[in-house]
């Protein structure tokens, strides 16, 4: 097999899989074909290894085939993937004979792991609408359960985002792959990233924990993955527990749990378990950062619960503090079709639901002041276990007492996102496990922001910023762009204002002349002596030319080498001629990772020519996945942040020899000068990975003000001129696209944090601007989706938009056009620019939703990409970029109502577009004579089958052969007879049956 991601990424996956450890077998995609589908690429379930599973698993109730085989057919039939994931759970029954009742049929044996089959295999072909080869599928007894698409790094800047984006597109092109999927997950050399096919990348998210397996190194973060979610029992535990669907609109989502909520709901369950402890030892606090998803971790951890059967069916009471909050619980557990669930309206309603009898069983949602004067023991049973959101508050006093009083043996779990632990408001001394006299525990699961590094992997890391008269990542660029060009003339200032700023800062000769005298003193003093070598991590490409030509000048021109990839279609002629393809860059690289020769015979010998590169210049290249012990300095004149500039940090940090005691920063940039908000990673608190709250303030005023510096220059009044100019350059520079997202993003969950405090006062009036901005940027780039900022922003954020922002001013100035024939028309009367923006956002959305839908938007997406780029470039404005934009909304427009018309009248017009002047009637008559030809052919799913092209090719040819030949519809290097199938297939067109 010479596929790059199996050679890289599948088989590592695989070998993990099959030790003894994860307990995989393993079988190629083909032996699977032929051996379990009976050679048909339609079939998803392995059915006989799903007959034997059926029987074995279901004594008495399916005792043969014939029974085993019903079960089957139903399966096959079922499409809905909810109805799956429930048969799956044993939460189906199915009722054989009128003589026997309806039992639950188990297709998985969830109590001993060992009675199930677990096949990994890859390279599966499948036919669906397409015909597609995913890389891994995991099989559960027969039942496709998991599609692992692994794609390489050294494809470009691909990671694991873009096999994510692969199984959005599977879902589509084979929708039978995925009826029965759980969940699928994105990965290359690097990391691996688990989602629900379809669902938006940030949904997706990286299992850090290896549990059991805990030998397994945190900084390997792809393996800490594949040992976590695929270790057999913890896959079982997810498919049973840990997956929910939620109904909103009459939509339904379908969520799986991150690592956090699965870890610290089973340490629950286990302390929940252990029924013959007291009390005190069934407790623990959960302290999960805000917006990490505690109210899913309760509903897990609720679930999970309930279905123990050694809880004897339990009572589970989610205490919060506010109204607000037992809505939203309540909309949660509701929103995901939680069964046994009540909700105490009133101080008695709790009481009887507690008291009355035995005692509700099941979910109980209630507000703590509800537990105002309760009686003590109301309940004495064990089997009572309360989840106390938001514990930080309201545990302190009368209600506090009286909740625990009512119910004295009780397991009580409190989960916060602060604890305090103050003489007079102590958290853990509330919730914590009781450790001793007066001796509590801090918590029993921790979930902080950033993974710390681990002790001892590695050596330590030590930094240095140089040069600060040059750094520019926290300065006032204004002013030092002045001070650099002072000694230019007003027209040449006003030419260089007009290329990126921070560009002219960076790249100016003086400050690339010092900053490369600074490395090569550095380098030939501290670095060389000891045998080690260096790396320069510039901004860009042509940033990594201009280091290379200054560095020549001070040391040999051989020390020095150039990586990066090479992209001759845009990049500029001063890069091209660093380029050393792809075999030589290799070469290059591996070379690099030895000592540079010492003698002059060696240095002098042409094989050694990349053994004597002792400094490598990159820009993108090199930064993850490099593995050189040899390397102990990076030289870094970059902005990198969060686990972008933690991995390239990590090149530094490898063990070579006693002489390397640490990795070394040198920082041009300035990045380290605030490295902490930088990494978002503290590393306080005696060593736990923790951040203490006054950092949160620091945090939100780093991300306000670099969010705010995106836009200086242009008016916080709120007013329409100010946002279209917000707008317009967004739309035009992608890199502060991509930043003002993120930042956003950041400063919204900061203030959630942070809020109430009286710190945020002096940012309110900004952060509502860029409230109102966001809303007005996701209507006008993302008009697919609601504008409003939702819920998953918060509450607080949610007030202040209904406090202080018009929604209905919004609408009116920025109204949402729908891509139709009458679009152009409607906004023919609005300014050019504006104009150009609209019809650019609207391209670009609505190409982007139907790219991965419709082939014939492939074409016209690649031209919105080069108007973009022409546009960009200055070679494409005004009234001629109007134009272009014009025609390809047409054509956009075109291929909508194409799959909105009779599929007759769009060949009729592909007849037309091809036969010119040909009357709309004879243009027709041609479309109805094929239309009839495929009504005698084409039966339903026929495009599932291969042989029908070659088929419907041949028919339609010698229809136009016999009846329409003079107008010359077919032949040699004619496209019709193609695009007729095409639509047919576009159209499900189905004339007979099968």
């Amino acid at each position: 097999m010479t596929f790059t991601e199996y050679k890289t990424v599948e088989k590592e996956i695989l070998d993990c899989l099959q030790t003894a450890e994860l307990g995989w077998r393993y079988e190629p995609g083909d032996e699977v074909t032929l051996k379990y589908r009976g050679g048909d690429e339609q079939e998803m379930l392995l059915i006989p290894i799903l007959r034997e599973k059926l029987k074995e698993l279901n004594h008495g109730v399916i005792t043969d085939d014939e029974r085993a085989n019903i079960i089957i057919q139903k399966l096959r039939a079922l499409k809905d993937n909810q109805e799956w994931i429930k048969w799956i759970r044993g939460e189906k029954t199915y009722k054989f004979s009128q003589d026997e009742p309806s039992r639950n049929i188990n297709l998985i044996d969830y109590t001993g792991v060992g009675n199930n089959d677990f096949l990994a295999s890859n390279q599966v072909w499948i036919q669906g609408i397409e015909h597609r080869r995913p890389d891994i599928l995991l099989f559960v007894n027969g039942i496709p359960v998991v599609d692992i698409e692994a794609k390489t790094a050294s494809h470009g800047h691909i990671d694991w985002a873009e096999g994510a984006k692969q199984t959005g597109r599977y879902d589509k092109e084979i929708p039978n792959l995925y009826y029965s999927n759980c969940f699928c997950a994105g990965v290359n050399e690097l990391r691996m990233k688990y989602g629900i096919p379809g669902e938006r990348l940030q949904y997706w998210q990286q299992w850090r924990d290896p549990y059991p397996h805990t030998h397994i190194p945190s900084f390997d973060e792809m393996k800490c993955t594949i040992y976590g979610l695929f270790d057999r029992t913890n896959l079982l535990d997810i498919i049973q527990n840990f997956i929910v669907f939620e109904t909103e609109q009459s939509k339904t989502i379908k969520k799986i749990a991150r690592y956090q909520q699965f870890r610290a709901a089973n340490k629950i369950v286990a302390r929940a378990l252990n029924l013959d402890q007291e009390s005190g030892q069934r407790r623990g606090i959960v302290w999960h950062t805000q917006g990490s998803g505690k109210s899913l971790t309760m509903l897990f951890a609720a679930r999970k619960l309930w279905n123990d059967s050694k809880l004897k069916q339990p009572t589970i009471i989610i205490v919060v503090d506010r109204e607000q909050l037992q809505d939203q619980m309540i909309g949660e557990l509701f929103k995901t079709n939680s069964e046994n669930v009540a909700v105490a309206v009133s101080i008695q309603d709790l009481r009887r639901l507690v008291a009355e009898g035995d005692g509700y069983r099941g979910i109980i949602v209630t507000i703590v002041n509800k537990f105002e004067g309760m009686q003590i023991e109301i309940s004495k049973r064990a089997n009572i276990v309360m989840l106390v959101d938001e514990a930080h508050r309201t545990q302190y006093g009368d209600l506090g007492i009286f909740m625990r009083s009512a119910m004295p043996n009780a397991s009580l779990f409190g989960l916060t996102g602060t604890p305090l632990e103050l003489d007079d408001r102590n958290t853990p001394r509330a919730f914590g496990r009781k450790l001793g006299e007066d001796r509590f525990e801090r918590y029993m699961d921790r979930y902080s922001i950033e993974d710390s590094l681990r002790d001892g992997a590695t050596r330590p890391i030590h930094y240095e910023v140089r040069a600060t008269d040059w750094t520019v990542a926290y300065t006032d660029l204004d002013k030092k762009f002045e001070a650099l060009f002072a000694d230019r003339s007003p027209e040449e200032r006003k030419a260089l204002m007009g290329e990126a700023k921070l560009d002219a800062i960076l790249k100016h000769p003086k400050r690339i002349a010092q900053v490369a005298n600074d490395i090569a003193n550095h380098f030939i003093e501290h670095i060389r002596p000891n045998g080690f070598k260096a790396m320069v991590v510039c901004r860009d490409k042509e940033m990594c030319a201009l280091y290379k030509t200054a560095l020549d000048q001070l040391l040999a021109p051989e020390v020095s080498l150039i990586i990066i990839s090479e992209d001759p279609t845009h990049d500029v002629d001063s890069i091209k001629p660093y380029y050393l393809g792809d075999t030589q860059r290799r070469n290059a690289v591996d070379d690099f990772k030895n000592p540079a020769p010492k003698s002059q015979e060696e240095r002098d010998n042409p094989d050694n020519r990349f053994k004597r590169v002792e400094i490598l210049i990159v820009c993108d290249m090199l930064l993850t996945g490099f593995d050189a012990p040899i390397l102990q300095v990076m030289y870094l004149d970059k902005s990198m942040r969060d686990h972008t500039l933690l991995q390239a940090i990590a090149r530094v940090n490898r063990p070579y020899s006693e002489l390397k005691e640490f990795g070394l920063i040198l920082d041009y940039f300035g990045m380290f000068e605030k490295l902490n908000d930088a990494l978002n990673y503290d590393k306080n608190e005696l060593g736990e990975v923790a951040f203490p709250y006054g950092k949160f303030r620091d945090m939100f005023r780093t991300n306000i003000t670099e969010l705010l510096d995106l836009f200086i220059g242009i008016p916080h009044d709120g007013s329409h001129q100010s946002a279209m100019r917000v707008l317009i350059m967004l739309n035009d520079n992608d890199e502060k696209r991509e930043q003002f997202e993120k930042l956003f993003r950041n400063v919204r969950v900061l203030f959630e944090t942070l809020q109430p405090d009286e710190f945020l006062r002096d940012f309110l009036y900004d952060y509502e601007w860029l409230c109102k901005l966001y809303m007005i940027y996701l209507k006008k780039f993302y008009p697919a989706e609601h504008f409003e900022i939702s819920e998953e922003d918060g509450a607080k954020t949610r007030q202040l938009i209904r406090e202080h922002v018009d929604v209905k001013e919004i609408e009116e100035e920025f109204p949402t056009y729908k891509l139709d024939e009458n679009y152009l028309t409607k906004i023919k009367d609005m300014n050019p620019n504006a104009k150009a923006l609209d019809i650019e956002a609207m391209l670009d959305a609505e190409i982007r939703i139907r790219l991965d839908e419709d082939e014939d938007v492939r074409p016209l997406s690649e031209r919105l990409k080069h108007i973009i780029e022409q546009k960009r470039a200055g070679t494409l404005a005004g009234i001629t970029l109007l134009k272009e934009l014009e025609d390809l909304t047409k054509q956009v427009v075109d291929v909508i109502q194409e799959t909105q018309r009779p599929v007759v009248d769009s060949i009729a017009k592909e007849v037309a577009k091809r036969v010119p002047n040909i009357p709309q009637g004879e243009a027709m008559a041609v479309a109805q004579a094929i239309i009839a030809k495929a009504k005698e052919k084409c039966f339903e799913n026929w495009f599932l089958q291969n042989y029908m092209d070659t088929e419907l090719y041949r028919e339609f040819t010698i229809l136009l052969a016999t009846q329409f030949k003079n107008l010359q519809l077919h032949g040699a290097g004619k496209d019709f007879v193609e695009r007729c199938i095409r639509l047919l297939k576009k159209a499900r067109f189905a004339g007979k049956d099968k």
